[in-house]
């Protein structure tokens, strides 16, 4: 129990030193949406208050000098079909082993430089951490945080990546800020939680104590400190050659989703955003046809035929787009969209 309460107690620490460069300042999660900035030292109490969930805190990313101690993946249920799936890919680059110049294999990111949270746990939202021993300068981080999204085949427009800037300037003298770990989530009413990186399962709050971060050389840095910035990142690929069709609660959470959206005005666009996805994600005609055919009988949409005509003709004749195909990117401007308006 004692060691319990030790470890309990070392989490205010932990919070500080693995996330917080600027600590002049910080920023509370309003109940209803947003946060406001506070400015006053974040200190140990106020972080205590952030475990409790008396209060909720995000910390600015970026010093004054444009360092950073971390780089982070934000995957949102609001913006993507699967963020466990996306998640998944991204962990899988970070451990994926190469060979070094000693010729042993290591992985990418030591697995203790990781962190997997459910930032509203149970929901499918996550944010995967990668921690620095020492901060650098955020066009590092950022550089690097990219080249996975290329290396994950995954699109920059869909996963947010922290720090979102290279620099900060006389027009924005603070950077974009991030929720800590472990908070309450003040409008979800849904708690932060660590997860296995590997399994997604639960892990203790104490596992954060584990936690240590990644350093690199003067010559990695210098190296891409001289690359030219990230701007228009493309992730390349063909599309799965074999179609596999959903299990039934794959289907029935497609289903759902597309629910939530299928209104007058936007249905053709969040159908023709969804059939570019399944035929991305290598779903089949099959599945596809029967995803769209279940939505329009429960919503008794009335062009029912006319949408089943679309599956066969994207699947018949608009597999040459390839990466062109309009697919997550597509849903997530319905659903912007819908957001905006409710």
């Amino acid at each position: 129990m004692a060691a319990d309460v030790k470890k309990e107690s070392a989490l205010p620490f932990y919070l500080h030193s693995l996330f917080v460069v600027r600590d002049d300042c910080y920023a509370v999660q309003l109940d209803k949406r947003g946060y406001i900035k506070i400015e006053k030292p974040l200190t140990k109490e106020i972080l205590e208050t952030h475990l409790t969930g008396e209060t909720t805190v995000g910390v600015y990313q970026l010093t004054r000098e444009s360092n950073v101690k971390w780089l982070c993946f934000d995957l949102d249920p609001e913006k993507l079909l699967d963020p466990g799936e996306v998640a998944k890919k991204i962990i899988e680059v970070l451990f994926a082993k190469k060979k070094e110049e000693d010729g042993v294999e290591r992985p990418r990111v030591w697995p203790t430089a990781v962190l997997l949270e459910a930032s509203r746990y149970p929901d499918s939202s996550y944010h995967i951490w990668i921690l620095f021993s020492l901060p650098l300068p955020a066009k590092v981080a950022r550089w690097i945080g990219l080249r996975i999204l290329e290396l994950a085949n995954l699109n920059p427009r869909e996963v947010e990546v922290f720090p979102k800037q290279d620099a900060l300037d006389v027009a924005r003298s603070y950077g974009n800020l991030v929720k800590l770990p472990l908070g309450f989530h003040r409008v979800e009413k849904k708690w932060s939680r660590l997860l296995n990186p590997t399994t997604f399962e639960l892990l203790p709050n104490e596992a954060l104590l584990d936690c240590q971060g990644i350093s690199f050389s003067e010559s990695d840095l210098a190296k891409i400190m001289s690359f030219e910035e990230k701007k228009n990142v493309q992730a390349t690929f063909e599309l799965p050659k074999n179609c596999k069709p959903l299990r039934g609660k794959e289907e029935e959470k497609a289903v759902k989703f597309l629910l939530k959206y299928w209104r007058k005005g936007q249905r053709n666009r969040l159908e023709l955003a969804f059939l570019g996805y399944c035929l991305k994600r290598g779903v089949s005609h099959e599945s596809a046809r029967r995803i769209i055919a279940r939505v329009c009988d429960l919503t008794g949409d009335e062009e029912k035929a006319s949408r089943l005509r679309l599956v066969d003709y994207h699947y018949q004749n608009r597999r040459s787009l390839g990466n062109k195909l309009v697919a997550v990117s597509g849903l997530r401007e319905v659903v912007r969209e819908a957001l905006e308006w409710a």
